[in-house]
């Protein structure tokens, strides 16, 4: 295992465990991407700040707990009676997963403040700085960091373009960096040096093999121990592997082959969101841990929403519908590999629960249940009936999974909702196909995008239709010009702006996590920018501040249009062109004004 990443007793912050799905070549293609640097300088800063992994061995993403900025936020509250983990100076940090017992303190006092003090995931992003990088809540920044590596990368890159950071990255201007990205004191632990060298030893190496180092953090999560998470397939990685593949009846070929990956692909897919993993036959979901919990920990507070709430009711199991119940059956076992696939069944009207899950469910409605619990439990049990029908066996391990969270000491509302509204949306989306609500939903900034564009379009046109129809000839005025002569050059902006737009919807992909709002709004007012813009363009070179004529009188109407385009287009065009403008204004102006050493 990584030093310090083992649990030695179980947590009592069990909230925090999401998919928590690798690191793909994907995610770090955006990043560099975004910030126009190489991939060797991303591993370089995840190498420094989490030594290259997002998650301890429980699946939690790393953390690391900031007891100055809990004093902070709290106003110094308490300083006096928990100075470990609320002090205007720095430090106190236990390490690795025991930071986890520190955030489980604080959040007892304050969960506000607590969340906000740490920092999450690859890049150690701080809480505080959700809202400024474009996720609307913490709740939605720490679903994000629990969800994927991938995710937590897009954090690191959001920060980094927020703060400027990426001119200093690509310049290899490590001091700068570093004092931007971890404060003035960054020399006093060598954040530049470790940077650079990091760097250096990345640029003349190959660089971590993403297929090995998912297999790692699977094996990791499973509870094997492959040994430091970096991409490299050394010795004890092998026979770590060996025993895998072993275990599961597989070629123990000690290479993370695509059986390999996938049976460690299918065995994380089975692990609950509330304990830590331990090993176990692939065919079967992995066995409770019981264990007591720290005791110098404060006890569970509740799961999302932050806001204070009161409590819920209770409900007792005996209240739930007798068609809810769990059925007892025989566990399902996986086909082994290359086993031919099996004939479609009949649909079936009700979809037995694995003998595991019925237990727990039996066991939880031995006692009272909490409203919301209840609610979403009843939820679940009747989806997946439909989930079966509807999308077949992947929906309903899914739904199993959610299950599983929901039925955990501290089930974790926020992931089981995810979970039941976007099976609840695929379903509704093989029903009707033709629905216009998923478009409205969709979480997609380039959907979004697209969606405030279509509504500019919607209200644009048929406005400009009836200004070039009804309210204009060609006898009209406006400030002594044709107005459908400004009406057709303010169109060739607005059209340049949407095609703009449309060429850029692969960049709009990663501003995942910005409000959807501002997506919407992006698309509906870029083209009216681009209008305004198009219009003060064509007055510029009527004005003769822009000295542009065209070749023939009869092509004079063209160049109009065509500059015009290009200004919607460009934004940088536009920023040119209005600078010369600028400089054009100046010097007629410095020239007209008379010289003060002539005579009055």
């Amino acid at each position: 295992m990584l030093p310090g990443r083992t649990p030695s007793r179980r947590c009592v912050t069990t909230r925090f465990i999401g998919a928590a799905a690798p690191l793909t070549a994907r995610g770090i293609e955006a990043c560099a991407d975004k910030l126009s640097v190489r991939p060797a300088d991303i591993w370089a800063v995840l190498h420094v700040e989490t030594r290259g992994c997002g998650y301890f061995a429980d699946r939690r993403p790393v953390i690391l707990f900031e007891r100055h900025i809990f004093s902070r936020k709290t106003e110094g509250r308490f300083d006096q009676q928990a100075s470990d983990i609320s002090n205007p100076k720095a430090g106190g940090y236990a390490g690795g997963v025991a930071e986890y017992g520190r955030l489980e303190r604080a959040l007892a006092l304050d969960e506000q403040a607590a969340l906000l003090s740490a920092s999450w995931g690859l890049g150690q992003v701080m809480g505080f700085n959700a809202q400024d990088l474009g996720y609307g809540s913490m709740e939605q920044f720490i679903s994000r960091m629990m969800e994927s590596e991938d995710e937590q990368l897009a954090a690191l890159t959001a920060f980094i373009q927020k703060n400027g950071l990426d001119t200093a990255l690509r310049n290899h201007d490590w001091a700068a960096f570093a004092r931007g990205y971890n404060g003035p004191g960054y020399a006093k632990n060598q954040y530049d040096k470790k940077l650079a060298a990091a760097s250096q030893r990345l640029s003349s190496h190959p660089l971590p093999d993403l297929s090995v180092r998912e297999g790692q953090l699977r094996l990791l999560f499973l509870g094997f121990d492959p040994g430091t998470v970096d991409g490299a397939l050394g010795p004890h990685t092998q026979g770590v592997l060996k025993r895998f593949q072993s275990q599961h009846q597989l070629p123990t070929t000690a290479q993370f082959d695509p059986a390999t990956l996938d049976a460690l692909r299918q065995q994380h897919a089975l692990l609950p969101t509330s304990t830590p993993a331990s090993p176990q036959p692939l065919a079967l979901p992995p066995a409770p841990v019981s264990s007591a919990p720290r005791q110098d920990s404060a006890p569970a507070q509740p799961a999302w929403p932050l806001a204070t709430r009161p409590a819920a009711p209770v409900v007792s199991g005996a209240q739930l519908p007798a068609q809810l119940l769990p059925v007892p059956v025989t566990p399902v076992t996986l086909a082994p590999a290359g086993a031919a696939p099996a004939e479609a069944v009949p649909v079936v009207r009700d979809v037995p629960l694995p003998e595991h899950l019925s237990e727990q469910i039996r066991q939880r409605l031995a006692q009272p249940l909490s409203k919301p619990v209840q609610s979403e439990l009843a939820r679940l049990l009747v989806l997946r009936g439909k989930a079966a029908r509807e999308l077949g066996p992947s929906a309903v391990e899914t739904l199993d999974l959610g299950l599983t969270a929901l039925l955990a000491e501290q089930p974790n509302l926020p992931f089981v909702r995810n979970i039941r509204l976007r099976i609840a949306s695929a379903i509704a989306d093989q029903l009707y196909p033709l629905r216009p609500l998923p478009l409205l939903r969709s979480s997609s900034p380039a959907t979004q995008v697209v969606l405030g564009l279509s509504l500019l379009l919607f209200f644009a046109q048929g406005l400009s239709a009836f200004a070039h129809m009804v309210l204009t000839s060609e006898q009209t005025l406006l400030f002594g010009l044709p107005v459908r002569t400004l009406l057709l050059v303010g169109l060739c902006g607005a059209i340049g702006s949407a095609v703009s737009i449309l060429t850029r919807l692969g960049d709009f992909e990663k501003l995942r996590g910005a409000s959807r709002t501002s997506m919407v709004m992006l698309g509906f007012f870029k083209p009216v920018v681009g209008m305004y813009c198009s219009l003060f363009t064509f007055a510029l070179m009527k004005s003769g501040l822009l000295p542009l004529q065209a070749a023939a009188p009869e092509s004079e109407l063209y160049l109009y249009m065509a500059v015009c385009f290009l200004v919607g287009f460009s934004e940088r065009l536009a920023q040119d062109m209005f600078a010369r403008a600028e400089e054009s204004f100046a010097s007629a102006s410095g020239s007209a004004r008379p010289s003060s050493a002539s005579p009055p």
